[in-house]
């Protein structure tokens, strides 16, 4: 039992070091001076500066896709949540023709390459006036997050013991009043934990804000690839800044909602 222990530690302990080394790589080059990480081999002790957050921070352009970004991410999560946490409601809960045929066609949504809905996506945003705007761009990352918060928070409400909503049956309380005010305080762990996985797929895109923008709106993801890189040299002390920074918000959410997230997790959101 004790060489068992042993061994599952020294794996838990690599693969700790193998998924944070990124994160710390990009650390330490943001604290870079340009001469300090253009020298080969990489200089490992070094007089760290601040200099390439201060000029990430005070970049107008960066600011504003950091705005763009909350704004986006907020639509999509927001209508994400509206529409999929009642759809995944009536999948737990309610029998019907169809019921898992709707669930695997949410499912298909995910599972579907974005270059293949992206054409038919941008002539529909297109003829509406939806282009290169934020409700737009927001309508398409439900797209991304839907299937997840469906399907995910869907599972979580079936482990959920459904006496208390009997006991509101008998009592005359309609579904939609027994879904707010007795499953959604139970299940807010769960909601917790797809309101989290949604941001973090909205929040990482890259594609379709790429593909749906031009001009008026720009996220953090399609700021750092082109703002720092240019034909002939990369600035990876500002990007690595960059990239701290945009990171932030994501390790803000985790750090605050850790407990439901495990919780949400454990109680069986992912099976």
């Amino acid at each position: 039992m004790r060489l068992s222990r042993i061994i599952a530690y020294g794996w838990l302990g690599v693969g700790t070091l193998f998924f944070a080394f990124p994160a710390v790589w990009m650390v330490v080059q943001s604290l870079k001076r340009p001469i300090d990480f253009n020298s080969s081999p990489p200089k490992v002790f070094f007089t760290p500066t601040l200099e390439n957050y201060y000029s990430v921070v005070s970049n107008p352009g960066f600011i504003a896709a950091f705005r763009d970004s909350l704004i986006i991410t907020g639509i999509g999560v927001g209508l994400g949540l509206l529409i999929g946490v009642p759809f995944a409601y009536v999948l737990a809960r309610f029998d019907f023709r169809g019921k898992n045929d709707v669930a695997h066609f949410i499912l298909s949504t995910r599972m579907l390459p974005a270059v293949v809905i992206i054409v038919p996506l941008a002539r529909t945003f297109q003829t509406f006036g939806l282009l290169d705007s934020y409700l737009g761009l927001g309508i398409a990352h439900v797209v991304l997050v839907l299937a997840v918060i469906v399907w995910v928070l869907r599972s979580f409400l079936q482990a959920l013991p459904p006496d208390l909503e009997e006991s509101g049956t008998m009592d005359g309380a309609r579904p939609f009043r027994i879904m707010m005010e007795l499953v959604m305080p139970i299940a807010r762990p769960g909601i917790f934990t797809v309101a989290a996985l949604a941001f973090l797929f909205s929040w990482n895109d890259l594609f379709m804000v790429l593909t749906l923008t031009s001009f008026n709106v720009q996220s953090l993801p399609v700021f750092l690839v082109t703002e720092y890189t240019g034909f002939l040299a990369v600035r990876w002390g500002e990007m690595s800044a960059a990239g701290v920074v945009s990171t932030a918000p994501i390790a803000v959410i985790v750090v605050l909602l850790r407990k439901n997230i495990v919780r949400g997790l454990s109680m069986g959101a992912v099976k």
